[in-house]
């Protein structure tokens, strides 16, 4: 296994660039099944490769929407990235990297649904790439091809690479960035307290990565806090004079980060790119900062209302422990298949267990001189950590860790491997046998799904756009796409404006979302409508559930309507209307 070399060793210049020691299964030790493994996977590797990257393309390929997503965030972000061409909309919210990287292709295909999404399937594929790349050789054998192939083929993972949400485009972007840290990493262990000038490159390129990072995603920039506990557990600080003082352990701790050249180099690289493109995006955007900008709303106490108020200390924590719960018990082992997804309710036995269990396989990582995992460790523990704790618990969306999937697996049948290999080969057997239910369980999935799918792309391939919607949805859209014969300076309040702009080319829409902040009278919503010039409101019989037109319909804007329809009908002039069934309805707001 690769260790770091004594920092008082002397240093040959000569070999400091030589690729350093890796992990390999043919040194000489006793038959066990899982070296047995590790031999024949090495053995096997380039087959193995070519068989579990064509399996995720076939999946991928299988599992493709061709339609939009009824989840919101599918059409913001192209609608960003088209408003940011057109319109010169820096797409500050939710971070603007992600939309503008769309836009460069919206530029000059315009709103293309099929090749839009066609771009998260490479996304995906360029992850699972750098996730064999970053990790080769670094990890066993075993290890490393399993989380290949349960990446590869987990339909979840799969199902985002074909849709424009920002999470494809995000594991892309981790996973490169896992590739350029460890070089960098290699570069320090072959040459310790290597200078500033013969690594500045590399430290440039992690900095920037990690800059993209937090553009694509807010959540990305405490990738940095998770390099600041590994380079502060790991590697030594440019003073090892203060290590002798007396001092409280939190003073130590911070002279440590303060005194680790390592540390100040990272903040510096990032900070390089960080400060003159947010200069550039005040100056020539007049762009408020994406972190501000999410700030507001995750001190709220309901992101979907903000009569509530904002959070109290208190609150934050038991929204720590809330989604804890919810992420830990529920999602992640949904997203494995090994819980259902009709499943609402979650098991704090479950979660005290993954907790556990999570740094128990840490401590195996430290213990093995694993500085590859510790540094993975640090960096997920440090992401889904902030996550859990700014997030409000309306949102429970399993996509908010899928990203991190993968590097969970990767610790936890390290942690099983790693323990178990020196055990008898029942014991062993164990490990194989959870990576062989979880691997059928993802298949089982996946297969189902495309199964299921397969109709619908069928039919969108062939210029239905609308299949695979439910019928409240297609009559919905179809009046969205409609609505590009009216004038092209009025304005058509919606509840679902980025889908309706998405599939009326670009056309702008007014999207509300919550009614909380307007009076619920006549006036005063009429009032609030001409304030945000609109002229026309978009009705539709939105379900709930999807799958169930039984249990209701989405009345955002049947609460805005009913009370100008019942005090000033004559101000409401009929347009339009799509299906006789769930259908949807346009009006014109007669001043």
């Amino acid at each position: 296994m690769a260790q770091f070399k004594p920092a008082h060793k002397p240093v040959n210049v000569k070999t400091r660039d030589k690729k350093p020691p890796v992990y390999s299964s043919t040194k000489k030790t006793s038959s066990t099944l899982l070296s047995s493994f590790d031999n024949w996977l090495e053995k096997k590797s380039g087959t193995l490769i070519i068989v579990i990257f064509s399996l995720s393309i076939l999946f991928s390929l299988l599992l493709f929407q061709a339609r939009m997503d009824i989840g919101g965030d599918d059409s913001t972000y192209i609608l960003r990235a088209y408003d940011f061409i057109h319109k010169g909309s820096f797409p500050s919210f939710q971070g603007p990297f992600y939309p503008m990287f769309l836009s460069i292709f919206v530029s000059f295909l315009g709103i293309n649904v099929i090749f839009l999404k066609s771009l998260s399937l490479i996304c995906n594929f360029v992850a699972l790439l750098f996730l064999y790349k970053s990790f080769k050789d670094r990890i066993p054998p075993f290890v490393l091809y399993s989380v290949l192939l349960l990446t590869a083929i987990n339909s979840y993972i799969l199902s985002f690479a074909s849709l424009t949400y920002s999470e494809s485009f995000f594991m892309a972007l981790q996973f490169v960035f896992f590739f350029y840290l460890f070089k960098l990493v290699d570069k320090i262990k072959n040459g310790n307290n290597v200078p500033l000038k013969e690594s500045w490159k590399n430290w440039l390129i992690v900095g920037l990565i990690v800059f993209l990072m937090s553009s694509a995603r807010s959540v990305g920039i405490f990738a940095l806090a998770g390099l600041i506990l590994f380079f502060t557990i790991q590697l030594p600080p440019l003073k090892k004079s203060w290590e002798k003082w007396f001092m409280p352990p939190g003073i130590k701790l911070i002279v440590r980060i303060f005194t680790n050249r390592y540390i100040i180099f990272l903040i510096g690289a990032f900070f390089i790119f960080y400060i003159p493109i947010g200069f550039i995006e005040k100056i020539v955007w007049h762009a408020q900062s994406q972190f501000g900008q999410q700030s507001n709303q995750y001190m709220l106490k309901n992101a979907y209302n903000a009569a509530d108020g904002n959070e109290t200390f208190n609150g934050f924590i038991m929204r720590f422990f809330q989604n804890c719960d919810l992420y830990l018990s529920k999602r992640f082992f949904q997203i494995i298949g090994l819980r259902s997804f009709e499943a609402t309710d979650t098991i704090t036995g479950l979660t005290f267990f993954f907790a556990l269990f999570f740094f128990f396989c840490i401590y195996r990582a430290m213990k093995s001189k694993n500085y590859y995992l510790l540094a993975v460790s640090m960096y997920v523990l440090s992401l889904t950590g902030i996550t859990f704790l700014v997030l409000q618990i309306q949102w429970d969306q399993p996509r908010l860790i899928m990203v991190f999937v993968p590097l969970y697996l990767m610790l936890f049948i390290y942690g099983l491997y790693d323990v178990t290999k020196k055990a008898p080969w029942a014991m062993q057997f164990l490990t194989v046998f959870v990576v062989f239910i979880v691997a059928i369980s993802e298949c089982s999935g996946t297969l189902a799904k495309a199964k299921e799918n397969m109709p619908s792309l069928s039919k969108n391939l062939h210029g239905d756009i609308y299949a695979g919607f439910t019928p409240d949805w297609v009559n919905y859209l179809k009046l969205s796409e409609w609505c590009q014969n009216l004038p092209k300076d009025s304005i058509v309040a919606c509840r679902k404006g980025p889908m309706s702009s998405v599939y009326a080319n670009g056309r702008e829409f007014f999207n509300v979302t919550k009614t909380d902040n307007i009076d619920n009278d006549a006036d005063s919503i009429i009032s609030w409508f001409k304030r945000n010039n609109v002229r026309y409101i978009l009705l539709a019989k939105l379900r709930l559930n999807p799958s169930n037109p039984d249990q209701g319909f989405i009345n955002t804007m049947n609460r805005l309507i009913i009370p100008i329809a019942r005090k000033y009908p004559q101000k409401l002039k009929f347009i339009k209307q799509e299906g006789t069934s769930e259908e949807a309805q346009l009006y014109e707001v007669l001043y």
